[in-house]
């Protein structure tokens, strides 16, 4: 367990170095990205068409943080395999950790905009006790992305439409999660269909933390605890099921 926590530590930190080598901002890049987007929906859901929804940047950024990580390591995690197939032409190198250094990667981009968003929470709310709670729901998503990311990682290397596919259902997603609208904002029926999806419960529950929001039901939050250690368990078990036949498809 150690050895493969050492060799996904290394691998996050190489992948990492190599991203960033040759650029100005270097690892602020991605906390950029954010707040372009973030700057872009404030504008229009603020200033245009306004929702109503108070101190509405922090209300977005908070729901931004948790779906680019999501978003970006599950769309990394689904090619890790292709990417880096010469890694398992390598005698005994233990494939299971690849989908997870994808995930490790963004998670870097959260553990750098968490301590803004939490400049901006203290500077306009105020710091609710519940902030500290905050990296239990971040393992609980790290737990529901690994499931995910084995189960995408492994299918990709027998079906190399996967990657696509996964682009587009994330494309989707985007606009049936919570981001930058409340649930509040919708009509009871679209309400409870939006509370199908994990993400939504994720999301809910992290504002809930950092601002004070009411929490999801505690059937919901159970519901995704129990999902994410299920898909997990899945994944996990998928990808050790089929990765000796990794080598001859790649």
């Amino acid at each position: 367990m150690v050895r493969l926590r050492d060799l996904t530590l290394h691998l996050a930190k190489r992948e990492l170095d190599a991203t960033h080598r040759m650029t100005v901002l270097g690892w602020a890049w991605p906390l950029v990205r954010q707040l372009a987007q973030l700057a872009v929906l404030v504008f229009i859901f603020s200033k245009v068409l306004d929702l109503g929804i108070d101190n509405y940047p922090v209300f977005v950024f908070t729901g931004l943080i948790a779906w680019t990580w999501f978003a970006g390591g599950i769309t990394s995690a689904s090619s890790s395999l292709l990417a880096q197939r010469h890694l398992l032409f390598q005698a005994r190198f233990p494939a299971v950790v690849l989908p997870v250094v994808a995930l490790a990667v963004p998670l870097l981009d959260v553990l750098l905009a968490l301590p803004l968003l939490l400049v901006l929470v203290a500077a306009t709310e105020g710091l609710p006790w519940t902030v500290v709670l905050v990296p239990m729901l971040l393992a609980v998503q790290f737990v529901f992305m690994a499931g995910l990311a084995w189960i995408a990682s492994a299918m990709s290397v027998f079906f190399r439409d996967v990657p696509n596919l996964v682009g587009l259902a994330l494309m989707l997603l985007f606009y049936l999660t919570p981001i930058f609208y409340g649930l509040r904002n919708l009509p009871g029926r679209f309400r409870e269909l939006l509370q199908i999806n994990p993400l939504t419960t994720i999301v809910e529950t992290y504002r809930a933390l950092l601002l004070g929001d009411p929490l999801p039901g505690t059937g919901h939050l159970v519901a995704v605890c129990v999902l994410s250690v299920v898909v997990a368990v899945v994944g996990f078990a998928v990808f050790q099921r089929v990765q000796g036949r990794f080598v001859d498809q790649l």
